[in-house]
């Protein structure tokens, strides 16, 4: 997973105000209430019902992540093992899938220790 950073533009800096154009707005645009102003009908926003699975793996790495920051993976590989020590396969899997959405690399490594001791 890519982590990307943007730094802030600051307008007041001689430098960045010659080497911007002038006609483009460097303000920060939210456009989430887009649809409600103009009379357009917004879309609906999907519910848990119909998420896919990869969707909702998704979403509960980006909350683990939230939690654990940079060692996010190590954690969902520890869960992961922690599943697999209790017998529970399901939730094994699970934390596997979490941990291959944060990394990739570590969570296959995982996954082939775990399939040559079976």
């Amino acid at each position: 997973m890519a982590i990307r950073f943007s730094a802030a533009r600051d307008v007041s800096c001689p430098v960045m105000v010659r080497a911007l154009c002038p006609s483009v707005p460097l303000c920060a645009v939210n456009d989430n209430g887009a649809g409600l102003r103009g009379g357009l009908r917004r879309e609906p926003v999907a519910t848990a019902t119909t998420d896919t699975p990869h969707q909702r793996i998704l979403a509960e790495a980006l909350c683990h992540f939230a939690r654990h920051g940079l060692s996010a993976a190590a954690h969902a590989r520890a869960h992961a093992a922690a599943a697999r020590l209790a017998g529970n396969d399901g939730e094994c899997t699970r934390w596997i899938a979490i941990c291959r959405q944060l990394d990739r690399r570590m969570a296959d490594a995982f996954a082939g220790r775990i399939a040559r001791n079976d």
